[in-house]
């Protein structure tokens, strides 16, 4: 494969690596520092909003670039290094070595990688699932938040937001078809009438949450990096359009669309 080509697939691939709290895609968020294809070699390096971002969560989000890339047809050789973290040098060894998480940290690992993929997982179906449902309530002044749980995934319009809601609970081996319950527990169970407000309250503030962090997060990242505001893509919650954090303002949709296209392959 063609090093442009490669380089694109790569790029396209990182696209399907999440950040595990933040639930948006780690090239969005500006987390690739740079990308390299070349004769089947993949030089990938990270770069997180500080130095001290969760441990764990940076291996997951490393590793999942090391298996994304080497999924790739014509990826013989590739390589995901993790930059200015205080356990840079612990993660890049072990996923150099294939350790795995707990070959990697050792003792130090409390949980399976597995298991603390699944609890973010239903924190963002959660935080999906509110989207998509207080978006229908605006749509439909008529509905009353009660009624929720008459509300089935067929009744969603066909929306980002709805179309996020269908992946993660694909993730989660919930149901996906059109007659399924639109509102639902973590095991995929329907909200009692009685649970709808309380529930929906429930949901907001884990979608709030959410939202709160990945704003955070990429605010501390330009800080510590100036150059990754043009590599954040716009998030609607910010007005469309990243914030440069030095000057306070909203960043250029041009400049952040070019350098996403052109800037980080190598």
């Amino acid at each position: 494969m063609w090093a442009a080509q490669l380089g694109a697939a790569a790029r396209a691939a990182l696209d399907t690596v999440y950040d595990p709290e933040l639930d948006e895609p780690i090239t969005d968020l500006g987390f690739v520092r740079s990308l390299t294809a070349d004769d089947g070699r993949i030089t990938v390096h990270l770069r997180l909003p500080t130095s001290f971002c969760s441990p764990n969560f940076a291996y997951l989000m490393a590793s999942d670039a090391k298996d994304a890339l080497s999924a790739l047809p014509g990826a013989r050789e590739v390589t995901v290094l993790l930059d200015d973290h205080h356990d840079s040098d612990l993660i890049n060894r072990g996923l150099a070595a294939d350790a795995g998480y707990r070959g990697t940290f050792g003792h130090e690992a409390e949980r399976d990688l597995e298991e603390l993929r699944d609890v973010f997982r239903r924190k963002a179906h959660t935080a999906a699932m509110e989207r998509a449902l207080t978006a229908l309530l605006r749509a439909r002044p008529d509905l009353a938040e009660e009624r929720l749980g008459e509300v089935v995934l067929g009744d969603l319009p066909d929306t980002a937001a709805s179309r996020a809601l269908l992946r993660r609970r694909a993730a989660l081996g919930l149901g996906t078809a059109p007659t399924d319950p639109a509102l639902v527990d973590d095991e995929g169970r329907p909200v009692p009438p009685g649970e709808i407000p309380l529930r929906l309250r429930f949901a907001r503030s884990v979608r709030i949450s959410v939202d709160g962090n990945a704003h955070f997060c990429r605010g501390l990242l330009r800080t510590r990096y100036p150059d990754s505001a043009a590599d954040q893509a716009p998030r609607s919650c910010d007005g469309g359009r990243p914030v440069d954090a030095a000057e306070g303002g909203p960043a250029s949709q041009e400049k952040t669309t070019r350098t996403r296209n052109a800037g980080q392959i190598a």
